[in-house]
């Protein structure tokens, strides 16, 4: 086995009210704070709740939360520009996967000289990031831990991966209480988000001992808490379990990579607007079905954990129910089964193709893909 190196440096509360913990976090002295915030937060508690939780240890708080409808390199480049103005010598991120990806975007850009285009043009930044304090509010990420990040390109509405340092995240809290409020269709939808990233880095060229031990029990809890909460959309174990599994999938991740569906779900969500969430949940079934193709093993030893399977049926039929039992909540759900069902034009979807095809991680995919094969598994989820 090849050598094997790990570390993640950030200090990692997981659980109910642990947003309390984040003085725990902060330096003597600290009088101020970037907040790095989900505009869709202002009608919610999170927020407040941050606030009071700085507040009460004397931190003056700066809000930035002008996003329009999604974070762009145009947005980040203005909260870059307080960031620098303030002397924030701290940024916290709240809210969803968007905006926990331009808080990353601020923390390494303010002490530097570059702009975020820039970086995107392949000139990353070279000093020391600010410290970063991450509280997702949804139960997603596959770089949540991996330094990162996502983001639209407003010079042309395309995806652009970007990775900081290592280690750029000071803390993370994962908290089940600043879960953004949403209908249970929509919460389903950002565990099959999670359940996809997971499923990747599982089948994943670049996984190891480590990723596929903590990515399966990832999708254990994933799958546990999407039954949950399509029984009992209130009950808050299915948000303790999503945030657990959520955990674990950042931790499986920061070693091996996302693929395809990631990649897929960010390029036609940076370029239409679609959520990124609503497209994983299409997407899923069919990168399985892809999936299985080139790591049948790995699939189908994921099966018992999707619903009861017959062993002695063998790898491929296991692998078929896995699948069948994703496309079965799917109905239950009602979410849509096909990209079509999102107004996208097919001749159109081959810019996200190119896309797809550009971002660094599509490097560590089971098996080489070219931009005609990522625009063959568009058309076959079309």
């Amino acid at each position: 086995m090849a050598d094997f190196r790990f570390h993640v440096p950030a200090e990692c509360y997981i659980g109910t009210d642990s947003i309390f913990k984040i003085p725990l976090l902060l330096e003597p002295g600290l009088d101020r704070a970037l907040v790095v915030a989900d505009p869709e937060l202002r009608e919610g508690g999170a927020a407040e709740r941050l606030v009071a939780v700085l507040e009460g240890r004397g931190i003056k708080t700066i809000l930035f939360d002008d996003f329009g409808d999604a974070p762009t390199a145009a947005s980040v480049e203005a909260a870059v520009g307080l960031a620098r103005g303030s002397r924030s010598p701290l940024v916290i991120g709240l809210g969803g996967i968007h905006v926990v990806h331009a808080a990353k975007a601020v923390a390494a850009l303010a002490p530097d000289e570059r702009r975020v285009e820039t970086w995107i043009d392949g000139e990353a930044p070279q000093r020391q990031p600010l410290p970063l304090v991450l509280v997702p509010t949804t139960c997603r990420d596959p770089f949540i831990l991996s330094g990162g990040l996502i983001l639209g390109d407003a010079r042309n509405r395309q995806a652009a991966f970007l990775q900081a340092r290592r280690g750029i995240e000071s803390a993370v809290i994962l908290d089940p209480n600043v879960m953004s409020a949403m209908s249970a269709k929509t919460a389903a939808a950002t565990i099959l988000d999670g359940i996809m990233g997971a499923v990747e880095g599982y089948a994943s060229s670049k996984e190891n001992f480590l990723s596929d031990m903590a990515l399966r029990e990832a999708v254990s809890l994933y799958v546990r808490a999407l039954d949950v909460m399509m029984a009992r959309p209130d009950d808050p174990q299915a948000k303790a379990d999503a945030f657990r599994a959520f955990f674990m999938a950042g931790l499986g991740l920061a070693s091996s990579s996302p693929g395809l569906g990631t990649a897929v779900s960010f390029a036609i969500n940076a370029r239409w607007g679609v959520p990124k969430a609503n497209l994983a949940a299409v997407i899923l079934p069919y990168l399985m079905e892809s999936l299985s193709r080139s790591k049948l093993e790995k699939i189908a030893s994921l099966a018992p954990l999707f619903g009861d399977v017959d062993e002695s049926e063998g790898a491929a039929a296991m692998a078929a129910k896995a699948v069948e039992a994703i496309r079965t909540r799917l109905g239950v759900l009602k979410i849509p089964s096909r990209l079509k069902d999102f107004d996208l034009a097919l001749e159109r979807l081959v810019e996200g193709a190119e896309t797809v095809r550009r971002l660094d991680f599509m490097n560590f995919l089971p098996r080489a893909m070219t931009v005609d094969d990522v625009f063959d598994f568009i058309k076959t989820v079309y």
